[in-house]
Formats: structure tokens, sequence, C-alpha cells
């Protein structure tokens, strides 16, 4: 008997309890993290190596999903994970994936496009007409950070920073970017291995990566991580909490597996088809090619035939008539014979004679 969705979202209740710390990796705990501004402006520094005076002081949380209407009325909308502006105007994505989706790239390059075109929005509504007129395509900076609990396929490290460069510096050491105010930063769980250092860009990595099979807190790690491993004990969760994080889990799940079906139907379905549009096209292939060597084939063997039976019938036609011809010259030579006097038994004896 299958169960019922209440069942299945206890049974991940029980096992959640089971558990030291949640999953970070999920929806409700990730956001749970970053509502914390302090959480996020520690994470983000960690993350965007910024030190000094470069180093984010204040961020404000923006809403999640993001509208834009096109002059015919229909509407693009992106939700965010985690939504946000600096105090001095910078704005940031940061998203957490479990699993990989097809065009994982595309989706990175829309995802920052939603917030690059709300960026410009919302700054050129904060400035004067004549600012707006003198610099109509000034734009802010952005930065799209990917927390990837999957291989990405382009990631050589567990963490890549992209960015739009000149082609003529590839390769070369330290090239500078063409365009700094838009920059992507991916982080690939899967590839991470513990640092020699541990910088607080390891530990909140580590974090991510370790939380969720992890039986007690971390040895000597900054008090603001310290902190999100308190904040993110089973034992001091509201039951409330516990369940939003169950359902989450269920729904992924659920996802996930109707992603799957839909993969692996579709792989079927395109084999099939593919093996029976082959089968068709070797068979009309396979038929043109026969007839055509059986063209080839029975009209050289017909020439072959026919020049034999010509040749036979041929010299057929030519001994019949060189007998005929004897023929016809023998009795003119038995006539002259016979007109000569010649006997009868001396001419037959001539006659016989080829």
């Amino acid at each position: 008997m299958e169960k019922t969705r209440q069942q299945k979202i206890r049974e991940k209740e029980a096992e959640i309890r089971k558990k030291k710390f949640f999953d970070p990796t999920y929806d409700p705990v990730f956001k749970k993290i970053f509502k914390n501004k302090k959480n996020l402006i520690h994470f983000l520094n960690a993350v965007l190596h910024l030190e000094g005076d470069s180093r984010i002081k204040s961020v404000d949380h923006l809403k999640p999903t993001v509208k834009l209407r096109n002059q015919a009325g229909n509407e693009k909308s992106g939700s965010f994970d985690i939504h946000a502006r600096t105090m001095c105007g910078k704005f940031i994505d940061v998203e957490m994936q479990r699993a990989i989706q097809e065009d994982f790239l595309d989706r990175i390059e829309l995802y920052s496009m939603l917030l690059s075109a709300n960026a410009k929005i919302a700054m050129d509504a904060e400035v004067t007409a004549k600012q707006r007129e003198e610099h109509p395509y000034l734009m802010p900076t952005v930065y799209s950070i990917w927390i990837c609990n999957f291989r990405v396929p382009f990631c050589r490290h567990f963490r890549e920073e992209l960015a739009l460069f000149r082609t003529a510096d590839v390769g070369k050491p330290h090239p500078l970017t063409v365009y700094p105010k838009k920059k992507y930063i991916i982080i690939d769980l899967t590839r991470y291995v513990p640092q020699e250092g541990e910088s607080l860009e390891n530990q909140w990595i580590e974090l991510f990566r370790n939380m969720p099979t992890a039986n007690a807190m971390p040895h000597d790690v900054d008090k603001v991580v310290r902190a999100v491993y308190r904040q993110l004990l089973v034992s001091k969760a509201k039951a409330r909490f516990i369940t939003e994080v169950a359902t989450g889990m269920i729904d992924r799940d659920e996802y996930n597996a109707c992603m799957s079906y839909a993969r692996n139907k579709g792989r079927a379905e395109g084999l099939e088809k593919g093996l029976a549009e082959g089968r068709a096209k070797g068979l009309a292939e396979g038929r043109a090619k026969g007839l055509a060597e059986g063209r080839a084939k029975g009209l050289a063997e017909g020439l072959a035939e026919g020049r034999t039976e010509g040749r036979a019938e041929g010299e057929k036609r030519g001994e019949a008539r060189a007998n005929r011809k004897f023929a016809t010259e023998k009795k003119k030579i038995a006539q002259f014979l016979r007109s000569k006097g010649v006997s009868v038994k001396l001419l037959n004896a001539a006659m016989a004679i080829k």
C-alpha cells in the first residue's frame, strides 16, 4: 500500500530528529542561515575575498522574486534564494543547488541577467533625471554566488570565479577583467578537500559540506560560524520548523523522482524512435543498394552470357553456310565430270573427298 504524503513527512521528521544538525543544503535551512544579516555579511566577505575598506558592512534583504515586463505585457520572473543589496549599492544573489539541471549555465546567466536588470531599475529610481540622462547605461555591481552539492561539469576546482576577460589575455598570469562589475562565484562542494590555513571561506564551505553528517561542532572555527552550528542544532529546533524542513525534503525527493522518470522515459522513447528510424533508413538504403548491385551484376552476367551464346550461334551459322556452299560446289563439279564422260564409280570416289 502506497504511503500518504503525511506518512512520508512524519517518517522524514523522525529521520531528522536522529541527526545532530540540520542539512544546510535544503531550502528552509539555507534561508534560515542567511535570514540573519550578520551571517550573510560574514559569508559574503569570506567568499568574495573582501578585506579592509572593501568589506561589506551592511546588507538589506530584497524581495526574492523579480519580475520584468516587456512591451507586450509578458512577464519573466526569477525567484532568488537570497536576494540582497549592500550599503554601497552592490546587488547579490546567493543560490543553493542540490542537483544539476538541464542548461545549468544558461540558468546561471538568466538569473544574473534578471539580477542585473532589476538592479539597474532600482538604481535609476534613486537618482535624478539629470543623472539618468548623463549616464543612461551606467550599471551597478552584481554578484551571482552558486553553492552546488553536485559535480559541476565546467569546474576544475572547488571554487571557480567567472568573469569577462579578453581572449588575448587567456593563459597569461593575472589577467584583468574587462568588466569587473559582474562576477559569478561557483562553489562545487563535491570537489572540496580540506585546505591549509582554514580560511573563513573554507569554514563556510566545510559547514555546508560536513554539517549533514556531523556529530559535534568543529573546533577552532570563527565565532560566527560556530553560532550557525548552534543555530542548526536539531535538538533546539521548534517542531514546526522540523515539519517545514521535512516537507521541503519530501517535495524535493518527489521532484527529483519526477525529473528522473521524465528523463528516463525520454531516453527510452528517444532510443525506440531512433531504432525505428534507423531500421527504416537501413532497410531503404539496403534495398536501394541491393537493387543497384543486382542490376549491375545482372547486366554484367547478361553481357557475358550473351557474348558466349552469340559467338556459338555465329559459329554454328557460319559452318552451316560453309557446308551449303561446299555442297553446291560439289554438285557443279559432279555435273562437269559427268559431261566429260567420267564413270560413276570414279565420280563417287571423287565426291567423297572433303
